[in-house]
């Protein structure tokens, strides 16, 4: 019988340099044969890798780099964790797909959410959850539905595979508006998986935390609310939705609207006395343990004393953890004179605890702030000026994901010097193993926020001294840089990273100046509005590499509105020189954005291209104009 070959049956063709490849090997060896699934299967997955950059990681429940309030002490909270795993778990007669637990700060939402979540993702039916921050910088929207969708894609291969392969094909999904990524990366996708929608996600679990905390405002934590309700109604998603969240106006309004009130199951987290038994419980736990871990005798408590400290707490958990943090500061005084500082509060007489829930969390911040040195409280109150203006303004040019550098070069000082002012104020924040600034709680910043309840802790008191400290820096630099063009050699790094040297660390030292001098509500005092007629604004381009280009945090109609009126003129000025407008034309400048900065020799031109790009150029010496 001749020979089939191999190719039987063909004739009449010719092969020009074959190439043939026996695979046949990668069968009988099972390492390399797993290694080249792998390989495709990696290579096939790029798609979710854009999506895990469009996410935020960090605010998964089970990241490391959170360090929000842990799951709940056991023995606490059982009842709202019970109520909610069983209606997580379809064990109850609350069959609702959307559950809206909510309260004031400091009661424990986020960590009955933690452990609700650990607790559902034991059982398997945890499609994804996600932990808002505002002062952490967890609190992107657009950043919401993709990490949920990624979530819920490493529980659901198929799933997976389907927005794998949409995300190849279309990137920009990832970059859409929030309600668009809403259909792109969950609706459709689900929708593929078959007649009946859901597949193998089907009554999976999201848990959303501290929604009241997502950036750009009501109006985007409304649109959350709104889009996933359409989404109940028209079971276009098969999963059971959680939120948590501050009672806001705004978001009790969206709960109430319509007819959500019968598609939602809510529940209210009140600040209450009938949990101090509870409160009492973790207490006692973590004292002990501090007890323990320093060595002291059993004198050193009484149940009296926690008895005390458990009214101080009244019925909030966050008074109760700080407090834990305050007495465990390994760089205080020690644990017996922290304590004794806390109980001390119990003596003071105020009558108005009723009326204001957060009134006893205000003192214990009071005696946090109060316990830092006086020469270093400066510094202190600078850094988290400083850090607040990192976390509102969010400039396109000077986050680093890390703002330890950023700020301590801003104000040259080392890190040292920096971490030595922040050890103070371990029970409200951390810095953790990245250089990254953590806080434990966002009632701390909403503290420091509010004058009424800081009073002269209120990181808004350091703003006129540091804004006029800013303002002699930069002249200082500037007297000492005029005979030289580029990188300013007056200025140093005090605090080396891989993308600063002092040409980025002057330009983010005016950037930040220039941003506090804008602050809504806060007007310049009369020490830095008399520097800033002085001010030799002409050095900023010249200190630049690039002498036209300088996109700075600069907006001159929200500087002016800052500016005293009798400063206007010597400081900033709009101008319709046509001589100006038309050499700036050429580059694309806008007529209604023709600005002119400082006076005499100190002064520059302030533009914007059709582009929304904002400069800053050297006055023509040319042009006579006053």
């Amino acid at each position: 019988m001749p020979d089939a070959g191999i190719l039987p049956g063909a004739h009449d063709f010719t092969l020009n340099y074959p190439v043939f490849n026996d695979n046949s090997a990668h069968l009988e060896n099972p390492t390399i044969h797993n290694a080249i699934i792998e390989q495709k299967s990696e290579q096939k997955r790029l798609g979710l890798e854009r999506l895990l950059k469009a996410s935020m990681p960090d605010a998964f429940h089970d990241s490391s780099a959170r360090n929000d309030p842990p799951s709940c002490h056991p023995g606490t909270r059982h009842d709202f964790i019970d109520t909610i795993v069983g209606w997580g778990l379809g064990v109850t007669e609350h069959t609702e797909r959307l559950l809206w637990l909510h309260g004031p700060a400091g009661v424990g939402k986020s960590a009955v959410a933690q452990t609700c979540a650990e607790l559902i993702g034991e059982k398997n039916m945890l499609g994804a959850a996600l932990f808002f921050s505002r002062p952490n910088e967890r609190d992107d929207p657009h950043r919401l539905f993709p990490s949920l969708s990624y979530q819920i894609a490493t529980k659901s291969k198929s799933y997976g595979d389907i927005l794998d392969h949409r995300i190849r094909n279309d990137p920009t999904l990832v970059m859409k508006s929030v309600r668009e990524q809403f259909q792109e990366l969950l609706v459709k996708p689900l929708s593929q998986l078959g007649a009946n929608v859901g597949g193998d996600v089907e009554g999976l679990v999201i848990i959303i935390d501290g929604l009241d905390e997502c950036d750009k405002g009501p109006q985007v934590h409304c649109e959350i609310i709104e889009i996933i309700a359409t989404s109940i109604r028209h079971r276009t998603t098969p999963f059971r939705w959680a939120f948590f969240s501050r009672s806001e106006t705004h978001i009790v309004g969206s709960f109430t609207a319509d007819n959500l009130p019968s598609l939602s199951y809510q529940l209210e987290v009140p600040v209450s006395r009938k949990i101090d038994n509870q409160i009492a419980l973790y207490l006692t736990a973590e004292l002990r343990k501090i007890q323990q871990r320093s060595g002291l005798p059993d004198s050193w408590l009484s149940e009296r004393d926690i008895g005390m400290l458990v009214k101080l707490s009244a019925g909030l958990f966050i008074y109760a953890a700080t407090l834990i943090r305050f007495v465990g500061n390994h760089k205080s005084l020690g644990p017996v004179d922290q304590l004794r500082a806390v109980l001390a509060l119990g003596r003071l007489n105020r009558k108005a605890i009723s009326l204001q829930p957060l009134s006893e969390l205000d003192h214990f911040y009071i005696l946090i702030m109060q316990s830092i040195p006086s020469e270093v409280l400066p510094r202190v109150q600078a850094i988290l000026l400083l850090l607040t203006h990192v976390r509102s303004w969010r400039p396109r040019v000077i986050h680093t994901g890390n703002p330890i550098p950023y700020i301590a070069n801003t104000l040259g000082i080392s890190e040292s010097q920096f971490r030595n002012a922040c050890s103070a104020l371990h029970s409200v924040l951390e810095l953790d193993p990245k250089g990254d600034i953590k806080f434990h709680h966002t009632s701390f910043m909403d503290f420091l926020l509010d004058s009424r309840r800081s009073g002269d802790f209120c990181v808004y008191s350091r703003l006129h001294s540091l804004r006029f400290e800013l303002s002699q820096r930069l002249t200082d630099v500037h007297a000492r840089s005029r005979d030289f063009v580029g990188e300013p050699p007056a200025i140093e790094v005090t605090l080396p990273h891989p993308r600063f040297n002092r040409s980025l660390v002057y330009r983010r030292l005016v950037d930040v100046f220039f941003g506090l001098c804008q602050w809504d509500g806060h007007p310049l005092d009369l020490l830095t509005s008399e520097a800033l007629c002085n001010f030799a604004f002409h050095m900023i381009p010249l200190l630049e590499p690039d002498k036209w280009f300088f996109n700075w945090q600069l907006s001159p109609t929200r500087l002016k509105k800052n500016i005293p009126t009798n400063f206007h003129d010597r400081i900033l000025r709009r101008i319709y020189n046509p001589v100006i407008y038309y050499l700036l034309k050429s580059k694309g400048g806008r007529w209604s954005d023709l600005y002119v900065l400082g006076r005499g020799k100190n002064r520059v031109l302030h533009w914007r291209d059709n582009m929304g790009k904002t400069y800053l150029s050297p006055y023509p010496t040319w042009c006579n104009f006053s």
